[in-house]
This record gives structure tokens, sequence and C-alpha cells, in this order.
């Protein structure tokens, strides 16, 4: 089962959800402790009124062994906090406490007289998730490629989705490596490429998985008739032997997976995951 630490706003502070199979949990020991108030008797209370909805989670601990954390589904967590007397916290915290009781005062009266209860200006916990799973698939894919202009629009995402949790986006730099800029040509020969193959035209002539085998002339056809961007051929042949993402090998004749006949093709090294295949 997979398990993934969510950062929480909490007022001032911030709790350490834990996302287990899609449910956000709290980890109650540490909330407790933080508040000044007995363990013992808090897991007493606990196991009295939740023991069908709590559940241990194994996590690494500040000492850097793993721990049993007993955790709360998140959505329990208002009752507990509701059923806690101010007097017994930390002076610090009463307040606190005290605020968010009231707002569950507010809440529930929202919910029976409106039909609903929302905080303004606020992301429910399930958003959050949300957001977490989009940034963190961003970030992979940033890592992975080396195309500069794929990377860049990657960023502008990466700092979206950093910016609606809260959260600073890293330096581009710290994210991945990239390699010098491609010329523009071959970009745009690339780009024009992904755009034919997502129109379900096929461009690449090799049998071999490793390779791509593409006819300039007829990219340059099939881009006219989709009119679909792309420079001259000229250009593009001038500038092949300088392709990065795709590195090219050399210019000869195949034996077509797509004609099934012999044509003269510019032959490159597909890219997987922004490292050129060890094959």
């Amino acid at each position: 089962m997979q398990t993934q630490i969510i950062p929480v706003p909490f007022y001032e502070d911030t709790l350490v959800m834990i996302g287990k199979d899609n449910e956000p949990m709290v980890a109650m020991k540490p909330i407790v402790e933080s508040m000044g108030l007995d363990w013992r008797s808090q897991h007493v209370k606990l196991t009295a009124k939740y023991e069908a909805t709590m559940v241990i989670i194994t996590m690494v601990a500040e000492d850097g062994k793993n721990r049993d954390m007993i955790c709360l589904p998140l959505r329990k967590l208002p009752a507990w906090l509701y059923s806690i007397n101010p007097s017994k916290v930390k002076p610090e915290l009463r307040d606190k406490i005290t605020r968010y009781q009231e707002e569950c005062d507010d809440a529930l009266w929202n919910y029976w007289t409106q039909g609903t209860a929302t905080r303004p200006g606020t992301m429910t916990v399930a958003d959050r998730l949300r957001v977490h799973r989009a940034r963190h698939d961003v970030l992979n894919k940033l890592e992975a490629t080396t195309h500069a202009i794929k990377r860049q629009a990657l960023y502008e995402e990466l700092t979206e989705l950093s910016t609606l949790l809260g959260y600073p986006a890293p330096a581009l730099t710290a994210v991945g490596s990239t390699e010098p800029d491609e010329p523009t040509a071959i970009t745009e020969l690339w780009d024009a490429i992904e755009e034919l193959t997502n129109l379900g035209i096929k461009t690449n002539h090799s049998r071999d998985l490793s390779m791509i085998a593409i006819n300039i002339n007829e990219v340059a056809r099939l881009a006219q008739e989709n009119k679909i961007p792309l420079p001259s051929c000229q250009d593009i042949r001038r500038n092949i032997p300088l392709s990065k993402y795709n590195p090219y090998i050399k210019n000869t004749v195949v034996n077509s997976a797509i004609a099934g006949k012999s044509i003269k093709c510019y032959i490159f090294k597909v890219r997987r995951n922004g490292l050129v295949d060890a094959q």
C-alpha cells in the first residue's frame, strides 16, 4: 500500500498527514504531545471511540528508525479536537483550540442550514492530494527530459502547482539537467513529427525500436498537408548533424516498416526518459 507525506496548514502550524490509499491520516501522538496533553490518557480515549477507524502506519522517526504510529483519519480529527477541554492544553494553544471549536460550530450550522460548509479561499484536503500528485508527476517528467523547450514548459507547470500549495518552486537547474539548445530547425522538426504522430500519421520507417528513420521530403509533405509549420528541407538537412534530443547517426537506405520497401532515410538514436538507449 502506498503512503505519501502531505503537509497541511492548520492555522499558524502545519500538520503532517500520511496519505494512505487515497485517504489522509494523522499521526496522533505528535499532535497530542505538542498540545501538552498526556498521550496515555488520550490513547485510551482514542481507542475507546475510534478503534474501528484507527490504523498503525510504520514511519521513519527523527532517529532514523522505523516506528509504528497510531493514526486517525483526518476526517475524524475535528471530532477529537472538539472533545478537548481548552483549559487542559498548553496556554499558548488555548486560543487556537477555542477558535477551531468555534469554527466547528459555524461549519455544522452552515451544513444543516445551507447544505454545505466550506472555508473560503482554501483547498480541500482532497484537492491538495490531487495537486501534490500532479506536482510529483511534473517533477518526474522534468527530471527525465533534457529538451530545453519541454523543460521550460514543465517548469512553468511546476511553478504553478507549487504556488497552489504555497511552496517555493525549486530552481530549474536543480531538477534534472539540460544540454545546449538544438538548432531551431531541428527542434521544429521533432515538434512537427510529434504533432503528426498525435494525428495518427506514421513517419518512422525504422523496424528497430531503438532507432528513428525519417525521410525529410515525406515529413515536409505531411506537415504541409496538415498545416503544421516546418522550416525548409534545406535548413533541416544542414542542421541534422547537430540533433541532440535524438542523436543523428547516418543517412542510409532502410527497409521501411511503413511502406514495406526501400526508402532513403536519416537515422537517429531514440531517446528514452531523457537518456540515449544503451541497446
